[in-house]
């Protein structure tokens, strides 16, 4: 399949020009395919068989992933292989967002994501980060056990101390006795959590 000529009718240059500004880490040449259209185009493909060549490659990747009814076991497959092609934080978090275990996967899922956590790749642990932050509602009885994983995750990587300040920062506005964490990370990214904690607050009151 040539994806450039799937994109082709859905090319913004303006929304290509400010998504290259926002990620900053430019992995691959961007087309300027919005998410939406992109989703979209993940349910109209049959497969992911293409080269890799354009930053929204590895996006409609993801999204057709995220969306494939198959047993865990044959999706984690998938993940594994997609995993070489993240490169870019917002391709990381579009894709731990489509991933939604089954009750009946919760397990098998907690095991390999908490597994990326430890990774020395610095997107692969973003995605571990990103994903039990995304779930943590289905883990709740796991909640101090995914803390101690994300805390000792942090390190100076800038897109992971930043994984790590938005995952402290979400659980925090679920519960705000899990500050107790806050002093095993580093004073960076200490400062990166307390500021994305007082951003959310205010939203939160914005929105009363």
């Amino acid at each position: 399949m040539d994806t450039e000529t799937l994109y082709k009718p859905y090319i913004d240059t303006a929304y290509r020009d400010f998504s290259m500004k926002l990620t900053k880490n430019i992995d691959r040449p961007y087309m300027g395919v919005r998410l939406p259209i992109l989703r979209k185009l993940s349910k109209e493909i049959e497969d992911i068989d293409f080269p890799v060549v354009y930053h929204e490659d590895v996006l409609l990747r993801g999204f057709w992933i995220g969306r494939q009814k198959l047993p865990f076991n044959e999706k984690l497959k998938l993940i594994d292989d997609h995993i070489q092609y993240l490169e870019t934080w917002d391709e990381v978090d579009c894709f731990a967002s489509e991933i939604k275990p089954k009750p009946t996967e919760k397990d098998a899922a907690y095991s390999y994501f908490m597994n990326l956590i430890r990774s020395s790749n610095t997107m692969t642990r973003r995605l571990g980060i990103i994903f039990m932050m995304k779930q943590r509602k289905s883990y709740s009885d796991k909640t101090e056990e995914i803390l101690e994983a994300i805390t000792a995750a942090d390190n100076d990587e800038y897109y992971v101390s930043m994984a790590v300040a938005w995952a402290l920062t979400t659980f925090y506005m679920d519960d705000n006795s899990i500050d107790k964490w806050f002093n095993r990370i580093s004073q960076e990214t200490l400062k990166r959590t307390q500021q994305k904690i007082r951003d959310s607050i205010r939203e939160r009151k914005q929105r009363i």
